[in-house]
């Protein structure tokens, strides 16, 4: 049996940000199992002129404004701010972000991984393996601490349950007030400062906007206990980075696991990469999958082909 979605020709522009051909070869081989009269181009090429659909990270700005024949912009993957960024980006047209619970899972591991190796002591017994120390720290009872996830969207929300589930206590952070079970749920300035003083680890999973822009600077981390820990696996623009090193080596707070960066990749001479108590990882907490995102994206192409409302479309006004 087909797994056709629809028979209609399409034309894809794609752009994955690195360049790949392998990734490529991949995302159009998936998509052709539901889209079989599809054309794969690259969105820079000149056969890209005339798509019907942009798959795409991180495009050139301004390019997307000159396929006069879009139907769609995808974002591959569940931000959208390096689209937004784009003063020309079209926004007569639906705008869609992937939603994989794949990938919400795969930040659950992220941060999870790095919350426990923060509270097992793992980068102090790394410190001390270099200099040949043999010495033990004190465990400590995770009931009693207390775990801050700002933006509890279709990701943060799924996270903050994970996080929950091992018996921590977590909060959520986010735009307008939610309910989530077992989560306590703050929304407004006056909920960001509560979260700030009384949660000993703070993980940022929050969309990019012009409001949370900045949102974590030397104001926010003098609000911290100081045996804070920060985690952030949204994005680099969420964080003043010369704020955050200073209050972590001032004592401010006890240290940082980051996934992304103000400048991506991470230049080799930035002093983020020097400072022992903060772990860095290249942007891989959640990455986009073509086997368990294709279908998702194939149904939002054959949606619009088929002149209906794609699913997962995100508020320009908004930003997400």
């Amino acid at each position: 049996m087909s797994d056709s979605l629809s028979e209609e020709a399409v034309k894809i522009a794609y752009l994955d940000g690195l360049s790949s051909p392998e990734k490529e070869a991949i995302w159009e081989a998936q998509l052709r199992q539901y889209l079989p009269n599809l054309e794969f181009v690259s969105l820079l090429d000149e056969a890209a002129i005339n798509a019907d659909v942009a798959l795409v990270w991180k495009p050139p700005a301004g390019r997307l404004a000159k396929l006069k024949s879009l139907k769609v912009i995808l974002s591959l993957g569940q931000g959208v701010d390096h689209l937004f960024c784009d003063p020309a980006l079209p926004t007569d047209i639906p705008i869609c972000r992937i939603i994989d619970p794949h990938m919400s899972v795969a930040m659950g591991h992220w941060v999870i991984s790095c919350l426990i190796d923060h509270l097992r002591y793992g980068p102090a017994y790394r410190m001390q393996q270099q200099q040949h120390i043999w010495q033990g720290h004190d465990q400590i009872d995770h009931r009693g601490i207390q775990v801050g996830i700002y933006g509890i969207g279709a990701i943060g929300s799924e996270v903050a349950k994970m996080v929950a589930s091992l018996g921590f206590s977590v909060s959520g952070w986010s735009r307008s007030q939610k309910a989530i079970a077992d989560i306590t749920c703050y929304s407004g300035r006056d909920g960001f400062q509560d979260m700030l003083s009384n949660c000993d680890y703070h993980v940022c999973l929050l969309p990019l906007t012009e409001e949370t822009s900045g949102l974590f600077d030397a104001s926010s981390f003098a609000a911290m206990k100081d045996s804070a820990y920060f985690i952030n696996g949204g994005r680099g623009g969420h964080v003043q980075e010369a704020d955050l090193l200073t209050a972590i080596q001032s004592g401010q707070i006890s240290g940082a696991a980051l996934d992304v960066f103000q400048t991506e990749p991470l230049p080799v001479d930035d002093p983020l990469w020097d400072e022992p108590r903060i772990s860095i990882f290249p942007h891989v907490a959640a990455q986009t999958e073509p086997h368990t995102a294709v279908r998702q994206i194939a149904h939002a192409i054959a949606d619009v082909l088929d002149g209906k409302g794609p699913a997962n479309q995100v508020t320009a006004a908004r930003g997400y």
